[in-house]
């Protein structure tokens, strides 16, 4: 390709920029957006995929696109590539404000350009001079759920996490619905009439006290079909797993993962009627132990068991995901090994501690003590912290 220079240091192969060990951790800083390949010229797949790389480029360039397509040339600069984990060739890295974060899309043009331009996208954050314009603009789009981040300034660490956040979040995408709006306001003053502190799990209406009062402040408008209100961040909320993070990760509240765990939880409702539009939420959801009631309306005892059901739900939202499947949904009931025959029934799926472990599935009968939901989810769950009474 041809060869450009650019700013007397960094080199550029057609819209390719070549990085190196000197160069690398600079760009990824000064730029927003960046995928680097690894890749090695001895490599066959790298020299069928080179092609493809620089297409891509190419494209994103001709779209206007702030992400910019980097690659660096493994076998030689051999500390960078072992620093950043490289096993094999060609390796694709994504760094977004200066952060690496998973890459998880495609090796053919069109995914990689597809999920390269959803994760630099512009809109992923409207961002705001006050809590005035925030409403203003809620109201002016129709928006029925939102994310509202308060942060002093756009560059800060806490604001780049949201932002993260934010271009990270899929759920909605492509449908009529469309996905939650975030929201960035970059005032030094709090959101709304704002308190000092926030209680563990408090949820207030729109335009009630929200706090914090001073520094950062994140929360979660509901729609009213997930009950409305809001939900402030607090370090009350720890994800599921969260105890075995890494220091610098537990303790820091305006981290991504726990920005995106948190809204994950409390955009759903208490007890989530599986549909196509919730599938693509239930899957965000970070809460793998669910409780499942399988019932259909119309039958004999319906009503009673939905408003049991949803009475659980509340007292444990948050901490375990409820689910309401009907018979016709033949897929997901035969996911849970269950059929129209076993209706209706309460099912308790326990998560697996580890990555390669296997959960645990529990039919409840509430005359038997050992097949009791509070019994099974202290036993087989997370204990009384994370299941609740």
């Amino acid at each position: 390709g041809a060869v450009r220079t650019w700013d007397g240091q960094i080199v550029w192969d057609d819209d390719v920029v070549v990085l190196n060990g000197r160069n690398l951790h600079s760009f990824v800083r000064r730029h927003s957006h960046v995928l680097v390949q690894f890749y090695a010229k001895w490599c066959g797949h790298c020299k069928k995929f080179d092609p493809v790389y620089r297409k891509a480029a190419s494209h994103l360039r001709l779209e206007g696109s702030t992400a910019i397509l980097a690659k660096v040339d493994g076998p030689g600069n051999p500390n960078l590539s072992k620093g950043f984990g490289v096993a094999g060739f060609p390796s694709l890295h994504w760094f977004a404000y200066g952060e690496e974060r998973a890459y998880e899309g495609g090796r053919r043009n069109d995914s990689l350009v597809e999920w390269v331009t959803h994760h630099a996208r512009g809109d992923a954050v409207t961002i705001v001079a006050s809590q005035r314009e925030a409403e203003d603009y809620l109201a002016r789009v129709g928006a029925e759920e939102a994310v509202i981040g308060r942060f002093p300034g756009r560059h800060t660490r806490e604001a780049k996490a949201f932002m993260l956040a934010a271009e990270e979040d899929t759920v909605g995408r492509g449908t009529k619905a469309g996905m939650i709006k975030y929201v960035m306001i970059t005032e030094a003053r709090g959101i709304g009439m704002a308190k000092i502190g926030s209680q563990a799990g408090e949820e207030r209406s729109s335009y009630e006290v929200q706090g914090p009062a001073i520094g950062p402040a994140l929360l979660v408008r509901r729609s009213p079909a997930a009950g409305g209100g809001t939900v402030v961040l607090g370090r009350w909320y720890m994800p599921p797993m969260w105890h075995t993070s890494t220091p610098d990760i537990r303790y820091t509240l305006f981290h991504p993962e726990r920005i995106k765990a948190f809204v994950g939880t409390y955009r759903m409702p208490s007890v989530v009627s599986l549909s196509p539009s919730s599938w693509g939420k239930v899957l965000a959801s970070p809460n793998r132990n669910q409780t499942i009631l399988f019932s259909d309306e119309g039958t004999e005892g319906h009503e009673e068991r939905m408003a049991a059901f949803e009475q659980v739900g509340k007292q444990m939202f948050g901490r375990v995901l409820f689910l309401h499947i009907r018979s016709n949904q033949t897929n997901v009931l035969q996911y849970f090994g269950m059929s129209a025959e076993d209706f209706p029934a309460v099912v308790v799926a326990v998560a697996p501690d580890g990555e390669f472990e296997k959960g645990q599935m529990h039919r409840l009968d509430q005359t038997d003590p050992a097949k009791n939901m509070t019994h099974i989810l202290r036993t087989h769950g997370r204990g009384e912290e994370q299941c609740g009474g």
